[in-house]
């Protein structure tokens, strides 16, 4: 009984670091009093642990196998972090209720919406959705001249069926989400914004009221809220099935969310389709220079597009600002999701995000080492060797090479495996359990999803949205900023008036332009200022190296590990290393990228 409750209560009590010191305080008590020493504490805890297994597992040839003792270690740090969740989630999370006094309404609100396809099937019902909500404004951010014009032409009637809210269009200088929604943010004179994407739907008009009661609390910053793909495709066909998978993907967000908020109050990202901020945080003059500007792998690649969700989840982290996952009816959003080979394409992305966002908060950041410390357990380490093909087959394998390698005992585990993989997909079977019949295939992609994963770990590099041509909507006529239907629109590119949005900075893929120093020619002969011996064997490596993939990358890395001995980051490294990457990489990711035509809406 006493090992049930510490085993329930441990993830919180190494959540919390007061409750932490209280329990290592009353350890050290009790064996102090007890006149037990560590080895005596862990030599009673195996033995009590052996005298509850079966028989046949207390042999010293079992508990002492080499195998056998892998086998417990991968089963034990996969595992303990499941049950854990399940208890969190069912017993643990509550939603904050809305007051009936609150000091925030509706109309505190600003929305801000970046497209750049608002002609999307989706864009009209996303507004109504949001103005039946009754926000104070709408900012919707656009590109170029066309697209404003023609966003504008749209919204109209909206804005003669919702006098009450501001509806305005702006337009941004570039089809970049991270720099639409900093130039949205110039506008923005309510104490709370909230981020939404062209292709969600807030279901009820209670949502609003919802997502703002968290923030009584004066220390949260940043709400998020469960989702749902709405199943746009039925029947028992390859269209239905792609829709099944973007469903089944968000429905186990949502379990991991919901889960680790109601432990130590960390998410591994508030999701950008819909959430929720304290205007001052997203208008701080720093966070914007550091939102349009951020780079990673130590400066050598960037500017981001993508991960602007986990970079402002991070941001409201590292300075000290509450999060909240409001899971509940009345905060659930629907989107669209799960079209081939799209949604391929969008899984690539938001694993290269997952690497890349994970290793800054572990790596580069840290502060969750201290203020999530149950996140870098479950979810942050977890996330690097969760490959379920590869460790489902390390269990089996591991089990097989044991003294416990029985028929039965395989059995068990792929039981088990099957059972535990199915707890966080129950709610959506349940909802809709016609899809059973695709049950096997999930699976399978699940496999595959290990493979795609790896890959993405290999090109992490890779920032596009995987489908959109940006740079044609960049290209179009009109291009800039022509914010000229509103009365503030007058105003300079500054934030409340003094601070400049930041430039973009150039592309570290970006190649050199013809008549670009040291370009062509190949040779440095010292008279190049910001020629280095180092970059230029680097150079003089690659060459060699056309002729496959692997190899190319591996030109890469030699690059990478020059010219951080050296600190050369200069713009011919760049070039090349950009190059080595797209020659070793290209084979793999035409199996992944859509099909021509295939658009992805998200910004």
């Amino acid at each position: 009984m006493y090992g049930l409750l510490a085993f329930i209560t441990l993830p919180w009590v190494i959540a919390h670091p007061r409750l932490f010191m209280i329990a290592a305080a009353g350890a050290a008590y009790f064996m102090q009093s007890s006149g037990r020493t560590l080895h005596d504490v862990h030599t009673e805890i195996a033995s009590r642990v052996a005298g509850i297994l079966p028989a046949d597992l207390r042999r010293d040839d079992v508990l002492y196998d080499r195998m056998t003792v892998i086998f417990l270690h991968l089963f034990v740090f996969r595992y303990f972090r499941l049950i854990v969740h399940l208890i969190s989630f069912w017993l643990f999370y509550r939603p904050t209720p809305v007051p009936r006094n609150p000091t925030l309404f509706p109309s505190d609100c600003t929305i801000i919406l970046p497209t750049v396809d608002p002609e999307n099937r989706d864009f009209e019902e996303c507004i109504t959705s949001c103005l039946r909500n009754n926000p104070g404004a709408i900012i919707i951010v656009t590109v170029g001249d066309q697209l404003t014009k023609l966003t504008k032409d749209i919204i109209a009637p909206y804005k003669r069926r919702f006098p009450n809210t501001d509806i305005s269009v702006k337009t941004a200088d570039e089809a970049n989400k991270r720099r639409q929604v900093a130039h949205g943010l110039r506008y923005v004179k309510t104490k709370i914004t909230v981020l939404l994407d062209d292709h969600v739907f807030w279901p009820t008009e209670r949502f609003l009221p919802t997502i703002l009661a968290p923030f009584e609390d004066p220390k949260v910053g940043i709400v998020g809220t469960n989702k749902r793909v709405r199943r746009t495709d039925t029947g028992f066909n390859i269209r239905s099935f792609w829709n099944m998978l973007g469903a089944l993907y968000l429905e186990r967000h949502n379990f991991e969310i919901r889960a680790t908020n109601a432990i130590d109050n960390g998410v591994f990202v508030v999701s950008g389709r819909t959430s929720a901020h304290r205007s001052e945080i997203l208008k701080d003059p720093e966070f914007i220079a550091g939102f349009t500007n951020e780079r990673f792998f130590f400066g050598f690649f960037g500017p981001l597009n993508a991960d602007d969700d986990n970079f402002i989840t991070r941001w409201d982290v590292r300075h000290g600002w509450k999060v909240k996952i409001q899971y509940c009816p009345d905060a659930m959003i629907e989107t669209t999701l799960g079209t081939y080979p799209k949604f391929l394409s969008q899984c690539l992305r938001w694993v290269r995000t997952t690497w890349r966002s994970n290793s800054a908060s572990l790596f580069t950041d840290g502060t969750v080492c201290y203020t999530q410390p149950w996140c870098v357990y479950a979810v942050y380490w977890t996330s690097f060797v969760n490959f379920a093909l590869f460790y489902d087959g390390a269990l089996a394998y591991t089990l097989l090479k044991s003294p416990l390698g029985t028929a039965d005992n395989l059995r068990y585990l792929a039981a088990w495996i099957f059972c535990t993989k199915m707890v966080k997909l129950t709610p959506y079977f349940l909802r809709e359990p016609q899809d059973l019949i695709m049950l096997p295939g999930y699976f399978v992609f699940a496999y595959f999803h290990s493979l795609i994963k790896l890959y993405a770990g290999l090109t992490f590099w890779e920032t596009n949205w995987g489908g959109r041509n940006l740079s044609a909507i960049n290209n179009q006529p009109g291009g800039g900023d022509g914010d000229d239907d509103d009365a503030d629109d007058s105003s300079d590119d500054s934030v409340d008036g003094g601070v400049q949005l930041p430039p973009t900075a150039p592309s570290s893929r970006r190649r050199k332009t013809a008549g670009s120093s040291s370009s062509g020619s190949g040779a440095d002969d010292g008279s190049n200022p910001a020629y280095h011996p180092q970059a230029h064997l680097a150079r003089q490596a690659a060459p060699r190296h056309d002729g496959s993939g692997v190899p190319a990358v591996g030109s890469c890395i030699l690059i990478l590990v020059v010219c951080a001995k050296s600190g050369t980051y200069g713009a011919d490294n760049q070039a090349l290393a950009g190059s080595c990457l797209d020659r070793g990489t290209a084979t793999f990711s035409s199996l992944i990228k859509p099909a021509a035509g295939q658009t992805d809406r998200k910004p």
